[in-house]
């Protein structure tokens, strides 16, 4: 993510700080005026800040990791002087506690209930395994113990000290096959490999320093899983939306999956972080209802009336074939061509998922209707000879704020929609058309489970049966405009 913004035509650096920074620094976002109107110089210049951005963070998170330094203790070898240490860890943090409640106590954070909850997070993360950078490795069963004893005198009930040991967190406890089922980064990188090898570079890119970010090897599932979830946690106490932290750790779940033996790892079920991932799905899902028939004209209505001919082409070719924006609005003349199959009949098809796919299903031939070939070369002729990923995600931008538009002077309209509701829409014709899932998933460019390679670009199998189903979704389209028009 470059977090560049634009401005009276020149770029500026604007990042939300991490909660816990904001808290410290009593603001909530950096901004920094990076002085030119050339994007390219712009991410360079970026890089730079990001640097500078960090280095903030780091300097303003370092007291309170010295001071958690100061209240750890060193992981005992005896188990004994384990359990005798148990008492002294929780007088130590409920007097602690104690004191920064006071008025005019000097707290490192802004409040005395920030600095209890970042106790109970680090105390929390050391339980697990992983204390946070700073802090001493303390025993699991010492740390269990100080989450509880905090979390009572959060109730306003604090133990009685001196008078017995309160009964510790419950800590999670890994399945037996996934203990010991420990793998390296040599075979995580094996699995990626075959991963990216199915997905657009642009994705590549992305998932792949996602993962740098986020995983460690060597790692079982059930600690992978717990470093999903903190990073999930982080994104969403600094303002990330739900929706965007639910793809960030749903794709790093997928990735662990291409893991021989982890096929069966997933995000746990329980909790707040896990709630709110959930949460951002269903955003997500909300967001991409169909487009209802009539929706549709009133919206095709608005394009053709704004005069721009190539976005309402557009509008009508992704009701029609369902393909995804991106893969109509990014592709040039060289995507619309002949193909023969097997048998040797000639058709003329969209080679949709030319360039960049988003992944092996994605690379498809859809066949063209000859009364559709006109409005093909119409959008894709924007590029000329070429295209640029760049050059599509703007021409999707202005289409998609186009059909925002018509959308709002649209009075008790139900749903979330958008430009890519036009895609659902195509779904649900083909499913009205009589389309099996597995054909709906064909023509749209899913990878159908267990069966991930017969989708890929290339084959020559004959297009008879998705000529066929495009050509009802016409009709129903037809059908629909008439009765509008009546």
């Amino acid at each position: 993510m470059s977090y560049l913004s634009r401005r009276e035509g020149r770029y500026h650096y604007r990042r939300r700080f991490p909660l816990p920074v904001a808290e410290l620094l009593g603001r909530s976002e950096y901004r920094k005026a990076l002085g030119t109107a050339d994007r390219a110089e712009a991410l360079r210049l970026a890089r730079q800040v990001s640097v500078e951005f960090d280095r903030i963070c780091s300097e303003a998170l370092a007291p309170v990791a010295n001071d958690l330094v100061e209240r750890g203790a060193s992981v005992p070898v005896d188990p004994r002087a384990v359990l005798a240490s148990l008492q002294a860890v929780v007088e130590r943090v409920t007097l602690r506690a104690v004191t920064d409640m006071a008025p005019g106590a000097k707290l490192v954070t802004r409040s005395w209930q920030t600095e209890l909850d970042w106790q109970k997070r680090a105390y929390s993360m050391a339980a697990q395994g992983m204390p946070p950078p700073g802090m001493e490795a303390v025993h699991p069963l010492e740390s269990m113990a100080a989450v509880r004893a905090l979390e009572a005198l959060e109730r306003g009930e604090p133990p009685t000290l001196g008078a017995g040991i309160p009964s510790p967190v419950e800590a999670p406890v890994e399945p037996v096959s996934q203990q010991g089922d420990r793998r390296s980064a040599q075979q995580f990188a094996e699995a990626l490999d075959g991963y990216c090898e199915r997905v657009s570079a642009g994705r590549v890119g992305i998932m792949r320093k996602l993962c740098n970010d986020v995983l460690r090897w060597p790692s079982t599932p059930a600690q992978q899983v717990q470093r999903i979830m903190a990073y999930a946690e982080g994104k969403l106490d600094g303002g990330g939306k739900a929706s965007s932290v639910h793809t960030q750790a749903a794709g790093l779940i997928t990735i662990l999956r291409e893991v021989p033996g982890w096929d069966g790892i997933s995000l746990p079920k329980q909790g707040a972080v896990a709630r709110a991932i959930r949460a951002g799905g269903a955003l997500q899902k909300n967001a991409r209802d169909p487009m209802p028939l009539a929706v549709v004209a009133q919206v095709q209505a608005a394009l053709d009336a704004r005069g721009d001919a190539v976005d309402a082409a557009a509008m009508r070719l992704l009701v029609r074939y369902g393909v995804r924006p991106l893969e109509l609005l990014s592709e040039g003349p060289a995507a619309l061509t002949m193909r023969e199959d097997i048998v040797g009949n000639r058709e003329q098809v969209f080679q949709a998922g030319l360039s960049g796919a988003k992944n092996a299903a994605s690379r498809r031939d859809l066949p063209v209707a000859a009364e559709d070939v006109a409005l093909f070369n119409l959008v894709l002729s924007g590029f000329g000879d070429g295209s640029t990923a760049e050059r599509g995600r703007q021409r999707v931008t202005r289409l998609s704020r186009a059909v925002s538009a018509a959308l709002l002077k649209i009075p008790n309209l139900k749903g979330q929609l958008s430009l890519y509701s036009a895609r659902h829409t195509a779904a649900d014709l083909l499913r009205a058309a009589g389309a099996s899932d597995a054909e709906v998933g064909g023509i749209l460019g899913h990878t159908q489970a267990g069966n991930k390679h017969t989708g890929v670009y290339g084959g020559t199998a004959p297009l008879t049966r998705q000529r066929e189903l495009l050509a009802r979704v016409r009709e129903l389209l037809d059908k629909q405009n008439t009765l509008q028009a009546g």
